[in-house]
């Protein structure tokens, strides 16, 4: 399970763990409540599975809890017997509401500590918006979760693309650029900040630096700078890999990426790219 924190000066569900902390007496009228958000959000995004929620207060090592289980609906075979007029018939139809099985894992789950506000929770990503993004985490119980390092990265690289492809269709350029601008920063001081990157890959423009800033803070990323361990920079931003629609795959140090001398990406007048590979002494095939 993530470990998670609530965000923001106003928090729904926040208040409401403080009244149930004061008064259990008020656990119907919170539950129900949190029930009911996330029915309307479900109802406005119908690609979140459907399933029954359960809502339960426990101790855990004398720590008071409220746990919110989504039990996500499963499609199965059952049987289904109906009683005519020669007797009872037993058919065998296709269900679509099954409760998971006692062996089987929870989807989607949320814990709060009632004592210190601490959250940990299981969750899935669906399309909102057009974007896969946590829900529960992000819209419902409004926390930030502890990210590895790998998520982070992976969130920062998601956005870039997801920028680059609503205002650059996709820019091979601006792509290479970010990671150059990574690799740079990690090789100066260990670490990428989030501000440097948007304004070394978007320059000028700066709504849409903002708004590649906002969506990574809403994908659960909100440190300014991010340390980047040693084995995961060389793993991830050593080298860029392309691929053209004619199929041809070039793989490169990143450091050649803006260097003429080792390679070269130039616009041809009919729309086209022309890849420019120099001062090569020897070709290797390799499988």
């Amino acid at each position: 399970m993530k470990k998670a924190q609530f965000t923001g000066e106003v928090n729904t569900v926040r208040d409401m763990c403080y009244a149930l902390k004061e008064d259990l007496g008020c656990f119907m009228e919170v539950t129900r409540a949190i029930a009911t958000m996330t029915f309307d959000f479900m109802l406005k995004n119908i690609d979140i599975a459907p399933g029954d929620l359960i809502c339960c207060h426990f101790l855990a090592d004398n720590e008071p809890y409220l746990g919110l289980l989504k039990l996500n609906y499963k499609t199965g075979y059952t049987h289904y017997v109906s009683q005519m007029e020669e007797g009872a018939v037993n058919t065998i139809i296709r269900h679509k509401t099954l409760l998971p099985s006692d062996g089987q894992k929870v989807d989607e789950a949320v814990l709060i500590s009632l004592e210190t506000g601490e959250i940990k929770l299981i969750e899935k990503a669906y399309e909102i918006n057009g974007t896969k993004e946590f829900y529960m985490s992000n819209y419902l119980i409004n926390c930030s979760t502890d990210l590895s390092d790998n998520q982070k990265l992976k969130i920062i690289d998601k956005v870039t693309q997801k920028i680059s492809k609503k205002y650059y269709d996709e820019d091979f350029d601006k792509v290479a650029k970010l990671k150059k601008v990574v690799s740079e920063g990690l090789e100066e001081k260990n670490e990428i900040r989030v501000d440097e990157i948007a304004q070394e890959v978007f320059e000028t423009n700066l709504a849409v630096r903002e708004e590649y800033i906002q969506e990574i803070q809403k994908a659960g990323l909100t440190d300014e700078a991010i340390t980047v361990p040693d084995k995961l920079a060389e793993k991830k931003f050593k080298t860029h890999k392309i691929k053209t629609d004619t199929g041809i795959e070039i793989n490169f140090p990143l450091s050649y990426y803006d260097n003429r001398d080792m390679i070269e990406f130039a616009n041809n007048p009919d729309g086209s790219i022309s890849i420019i590979i120099k001062n090569v002494g020897k070709i290797i095939n390799k499988r």
